[in-house]
């Protein structure tokens, strides 16, 4: 769980504004597939299956939706479900292999070849990014919005008090509703190598902290964190986001969106 998630969990924070969704008249319809014991709920639009929206810190499809609205009708695309991303009791663990070839069969199933373009929130981020370095030749583009990131952690230890910081340590330890820890994900990624493919990584710039953390020092190691992401790669790009907060796919829509038409383009190629 990504400690923007965590955060509402230790102080009640307000939200902020969203964006009002336009009237496109986009047709998303609610798709419902099984794969092996696994039902797997999806929004999707119509149009060439593209790009594929994954879920992560948040329990439903439903929170891509105005993403899904903005996008340009060339681009198909499907925002799917398949358990919450977070446990209350504890599950069985699982090796991120096992999670990747479920992720795969979920692609297949909702009619995805690949290359496609993968998008991830959170941890969703954090799956895409392994996802794209483990089977390179599946993946032509990531866009991650607000991920999580193996060095987040040591860059937020000065700008937040020790205790929240021992609470997010433990939520990362512990196996998510996907089946996976987030602290075991941290070492993989600390190992991964993405291949040379159009990346977009977009941060917030305008978070909700609690009173008692240095707003200014949390937005800086995000920063850090997240340009060292797309550093070497050619089509890479790192990209604030000016109003909202951490919820980008619901706070800054017309954004995410324009950022998955361009990492598309350069994917499909000329």
């Amino acid at each position: 769980m990504s400690v923007w998630v965590l955060l509402p969990l230790l102080i009640p924070l307000a939200s902020p504004p969203q964006e009002s969704p336009p009237d496109l008249g986009r047709d998303i319809r609610e798709v419902r597939v099984q794969v092996g014991e696994v039902s797997v709920g999806a929004l999707c639009t119509d149009g060439p299956r593209r790009v594929l929206l994954l879920q992560g810190d948040y329990p439903d499809a439903a929170s891509w939706r105005p993403v899904l609205e903005r996008l340009p009708s060339s681009i198909g695309a499907c925002a799917y479900e398949w358990g919450t991303g977070v446990a209350e009791d504890e599950p069985e663990s699982r090796g991120w292999f096992e999670l990747l070839d479920q992720l795969r069969a979920i692609h297949a199933a909702l009619g995805f070849g690949p290359p496609y373009v993968l998008v991830g929130h959170g941890m969703g981020g954090l799956y895409a990014r392994l996802y794209a370095s483990d089977r390179r030749q599946d993946v032509g583009g990531l866009v991650l919005l607000e991920p999580a990131h193996e060095d987040l952690p040591a860059l937020m230890l000065p700008a937040m008090p020790h205790t929240a910081w021992e609470a997010w340590m433990e939520e990362r330890s512990r196996t998510n509703g996907h089946g996976v820890r987030e602290s075991t994900l941290a070492e993989r990624a600390r190992r991964a190598r993405l291949p040379d493919i159009p990346v977009t990584v977009v941060t917030a710039t305008r978070r909700s902290v609690p009173e008692d953390w240095d707003a200014r020092f949390v937005n800086e190691a995000a920063r850090q964190a997240h340009e060292s992401i797309v550093r070497g790669l050619s089509a890479g790009r790192h990209v604030p986001a000016r109003t909202g907060g951490a919820d980008i796919p619901r706070d800054e829509p017309s954004l995410v969106a324009d950022e998955i038409a361009r990492v598309v383009r350069i994917a499909r190629g000329p």
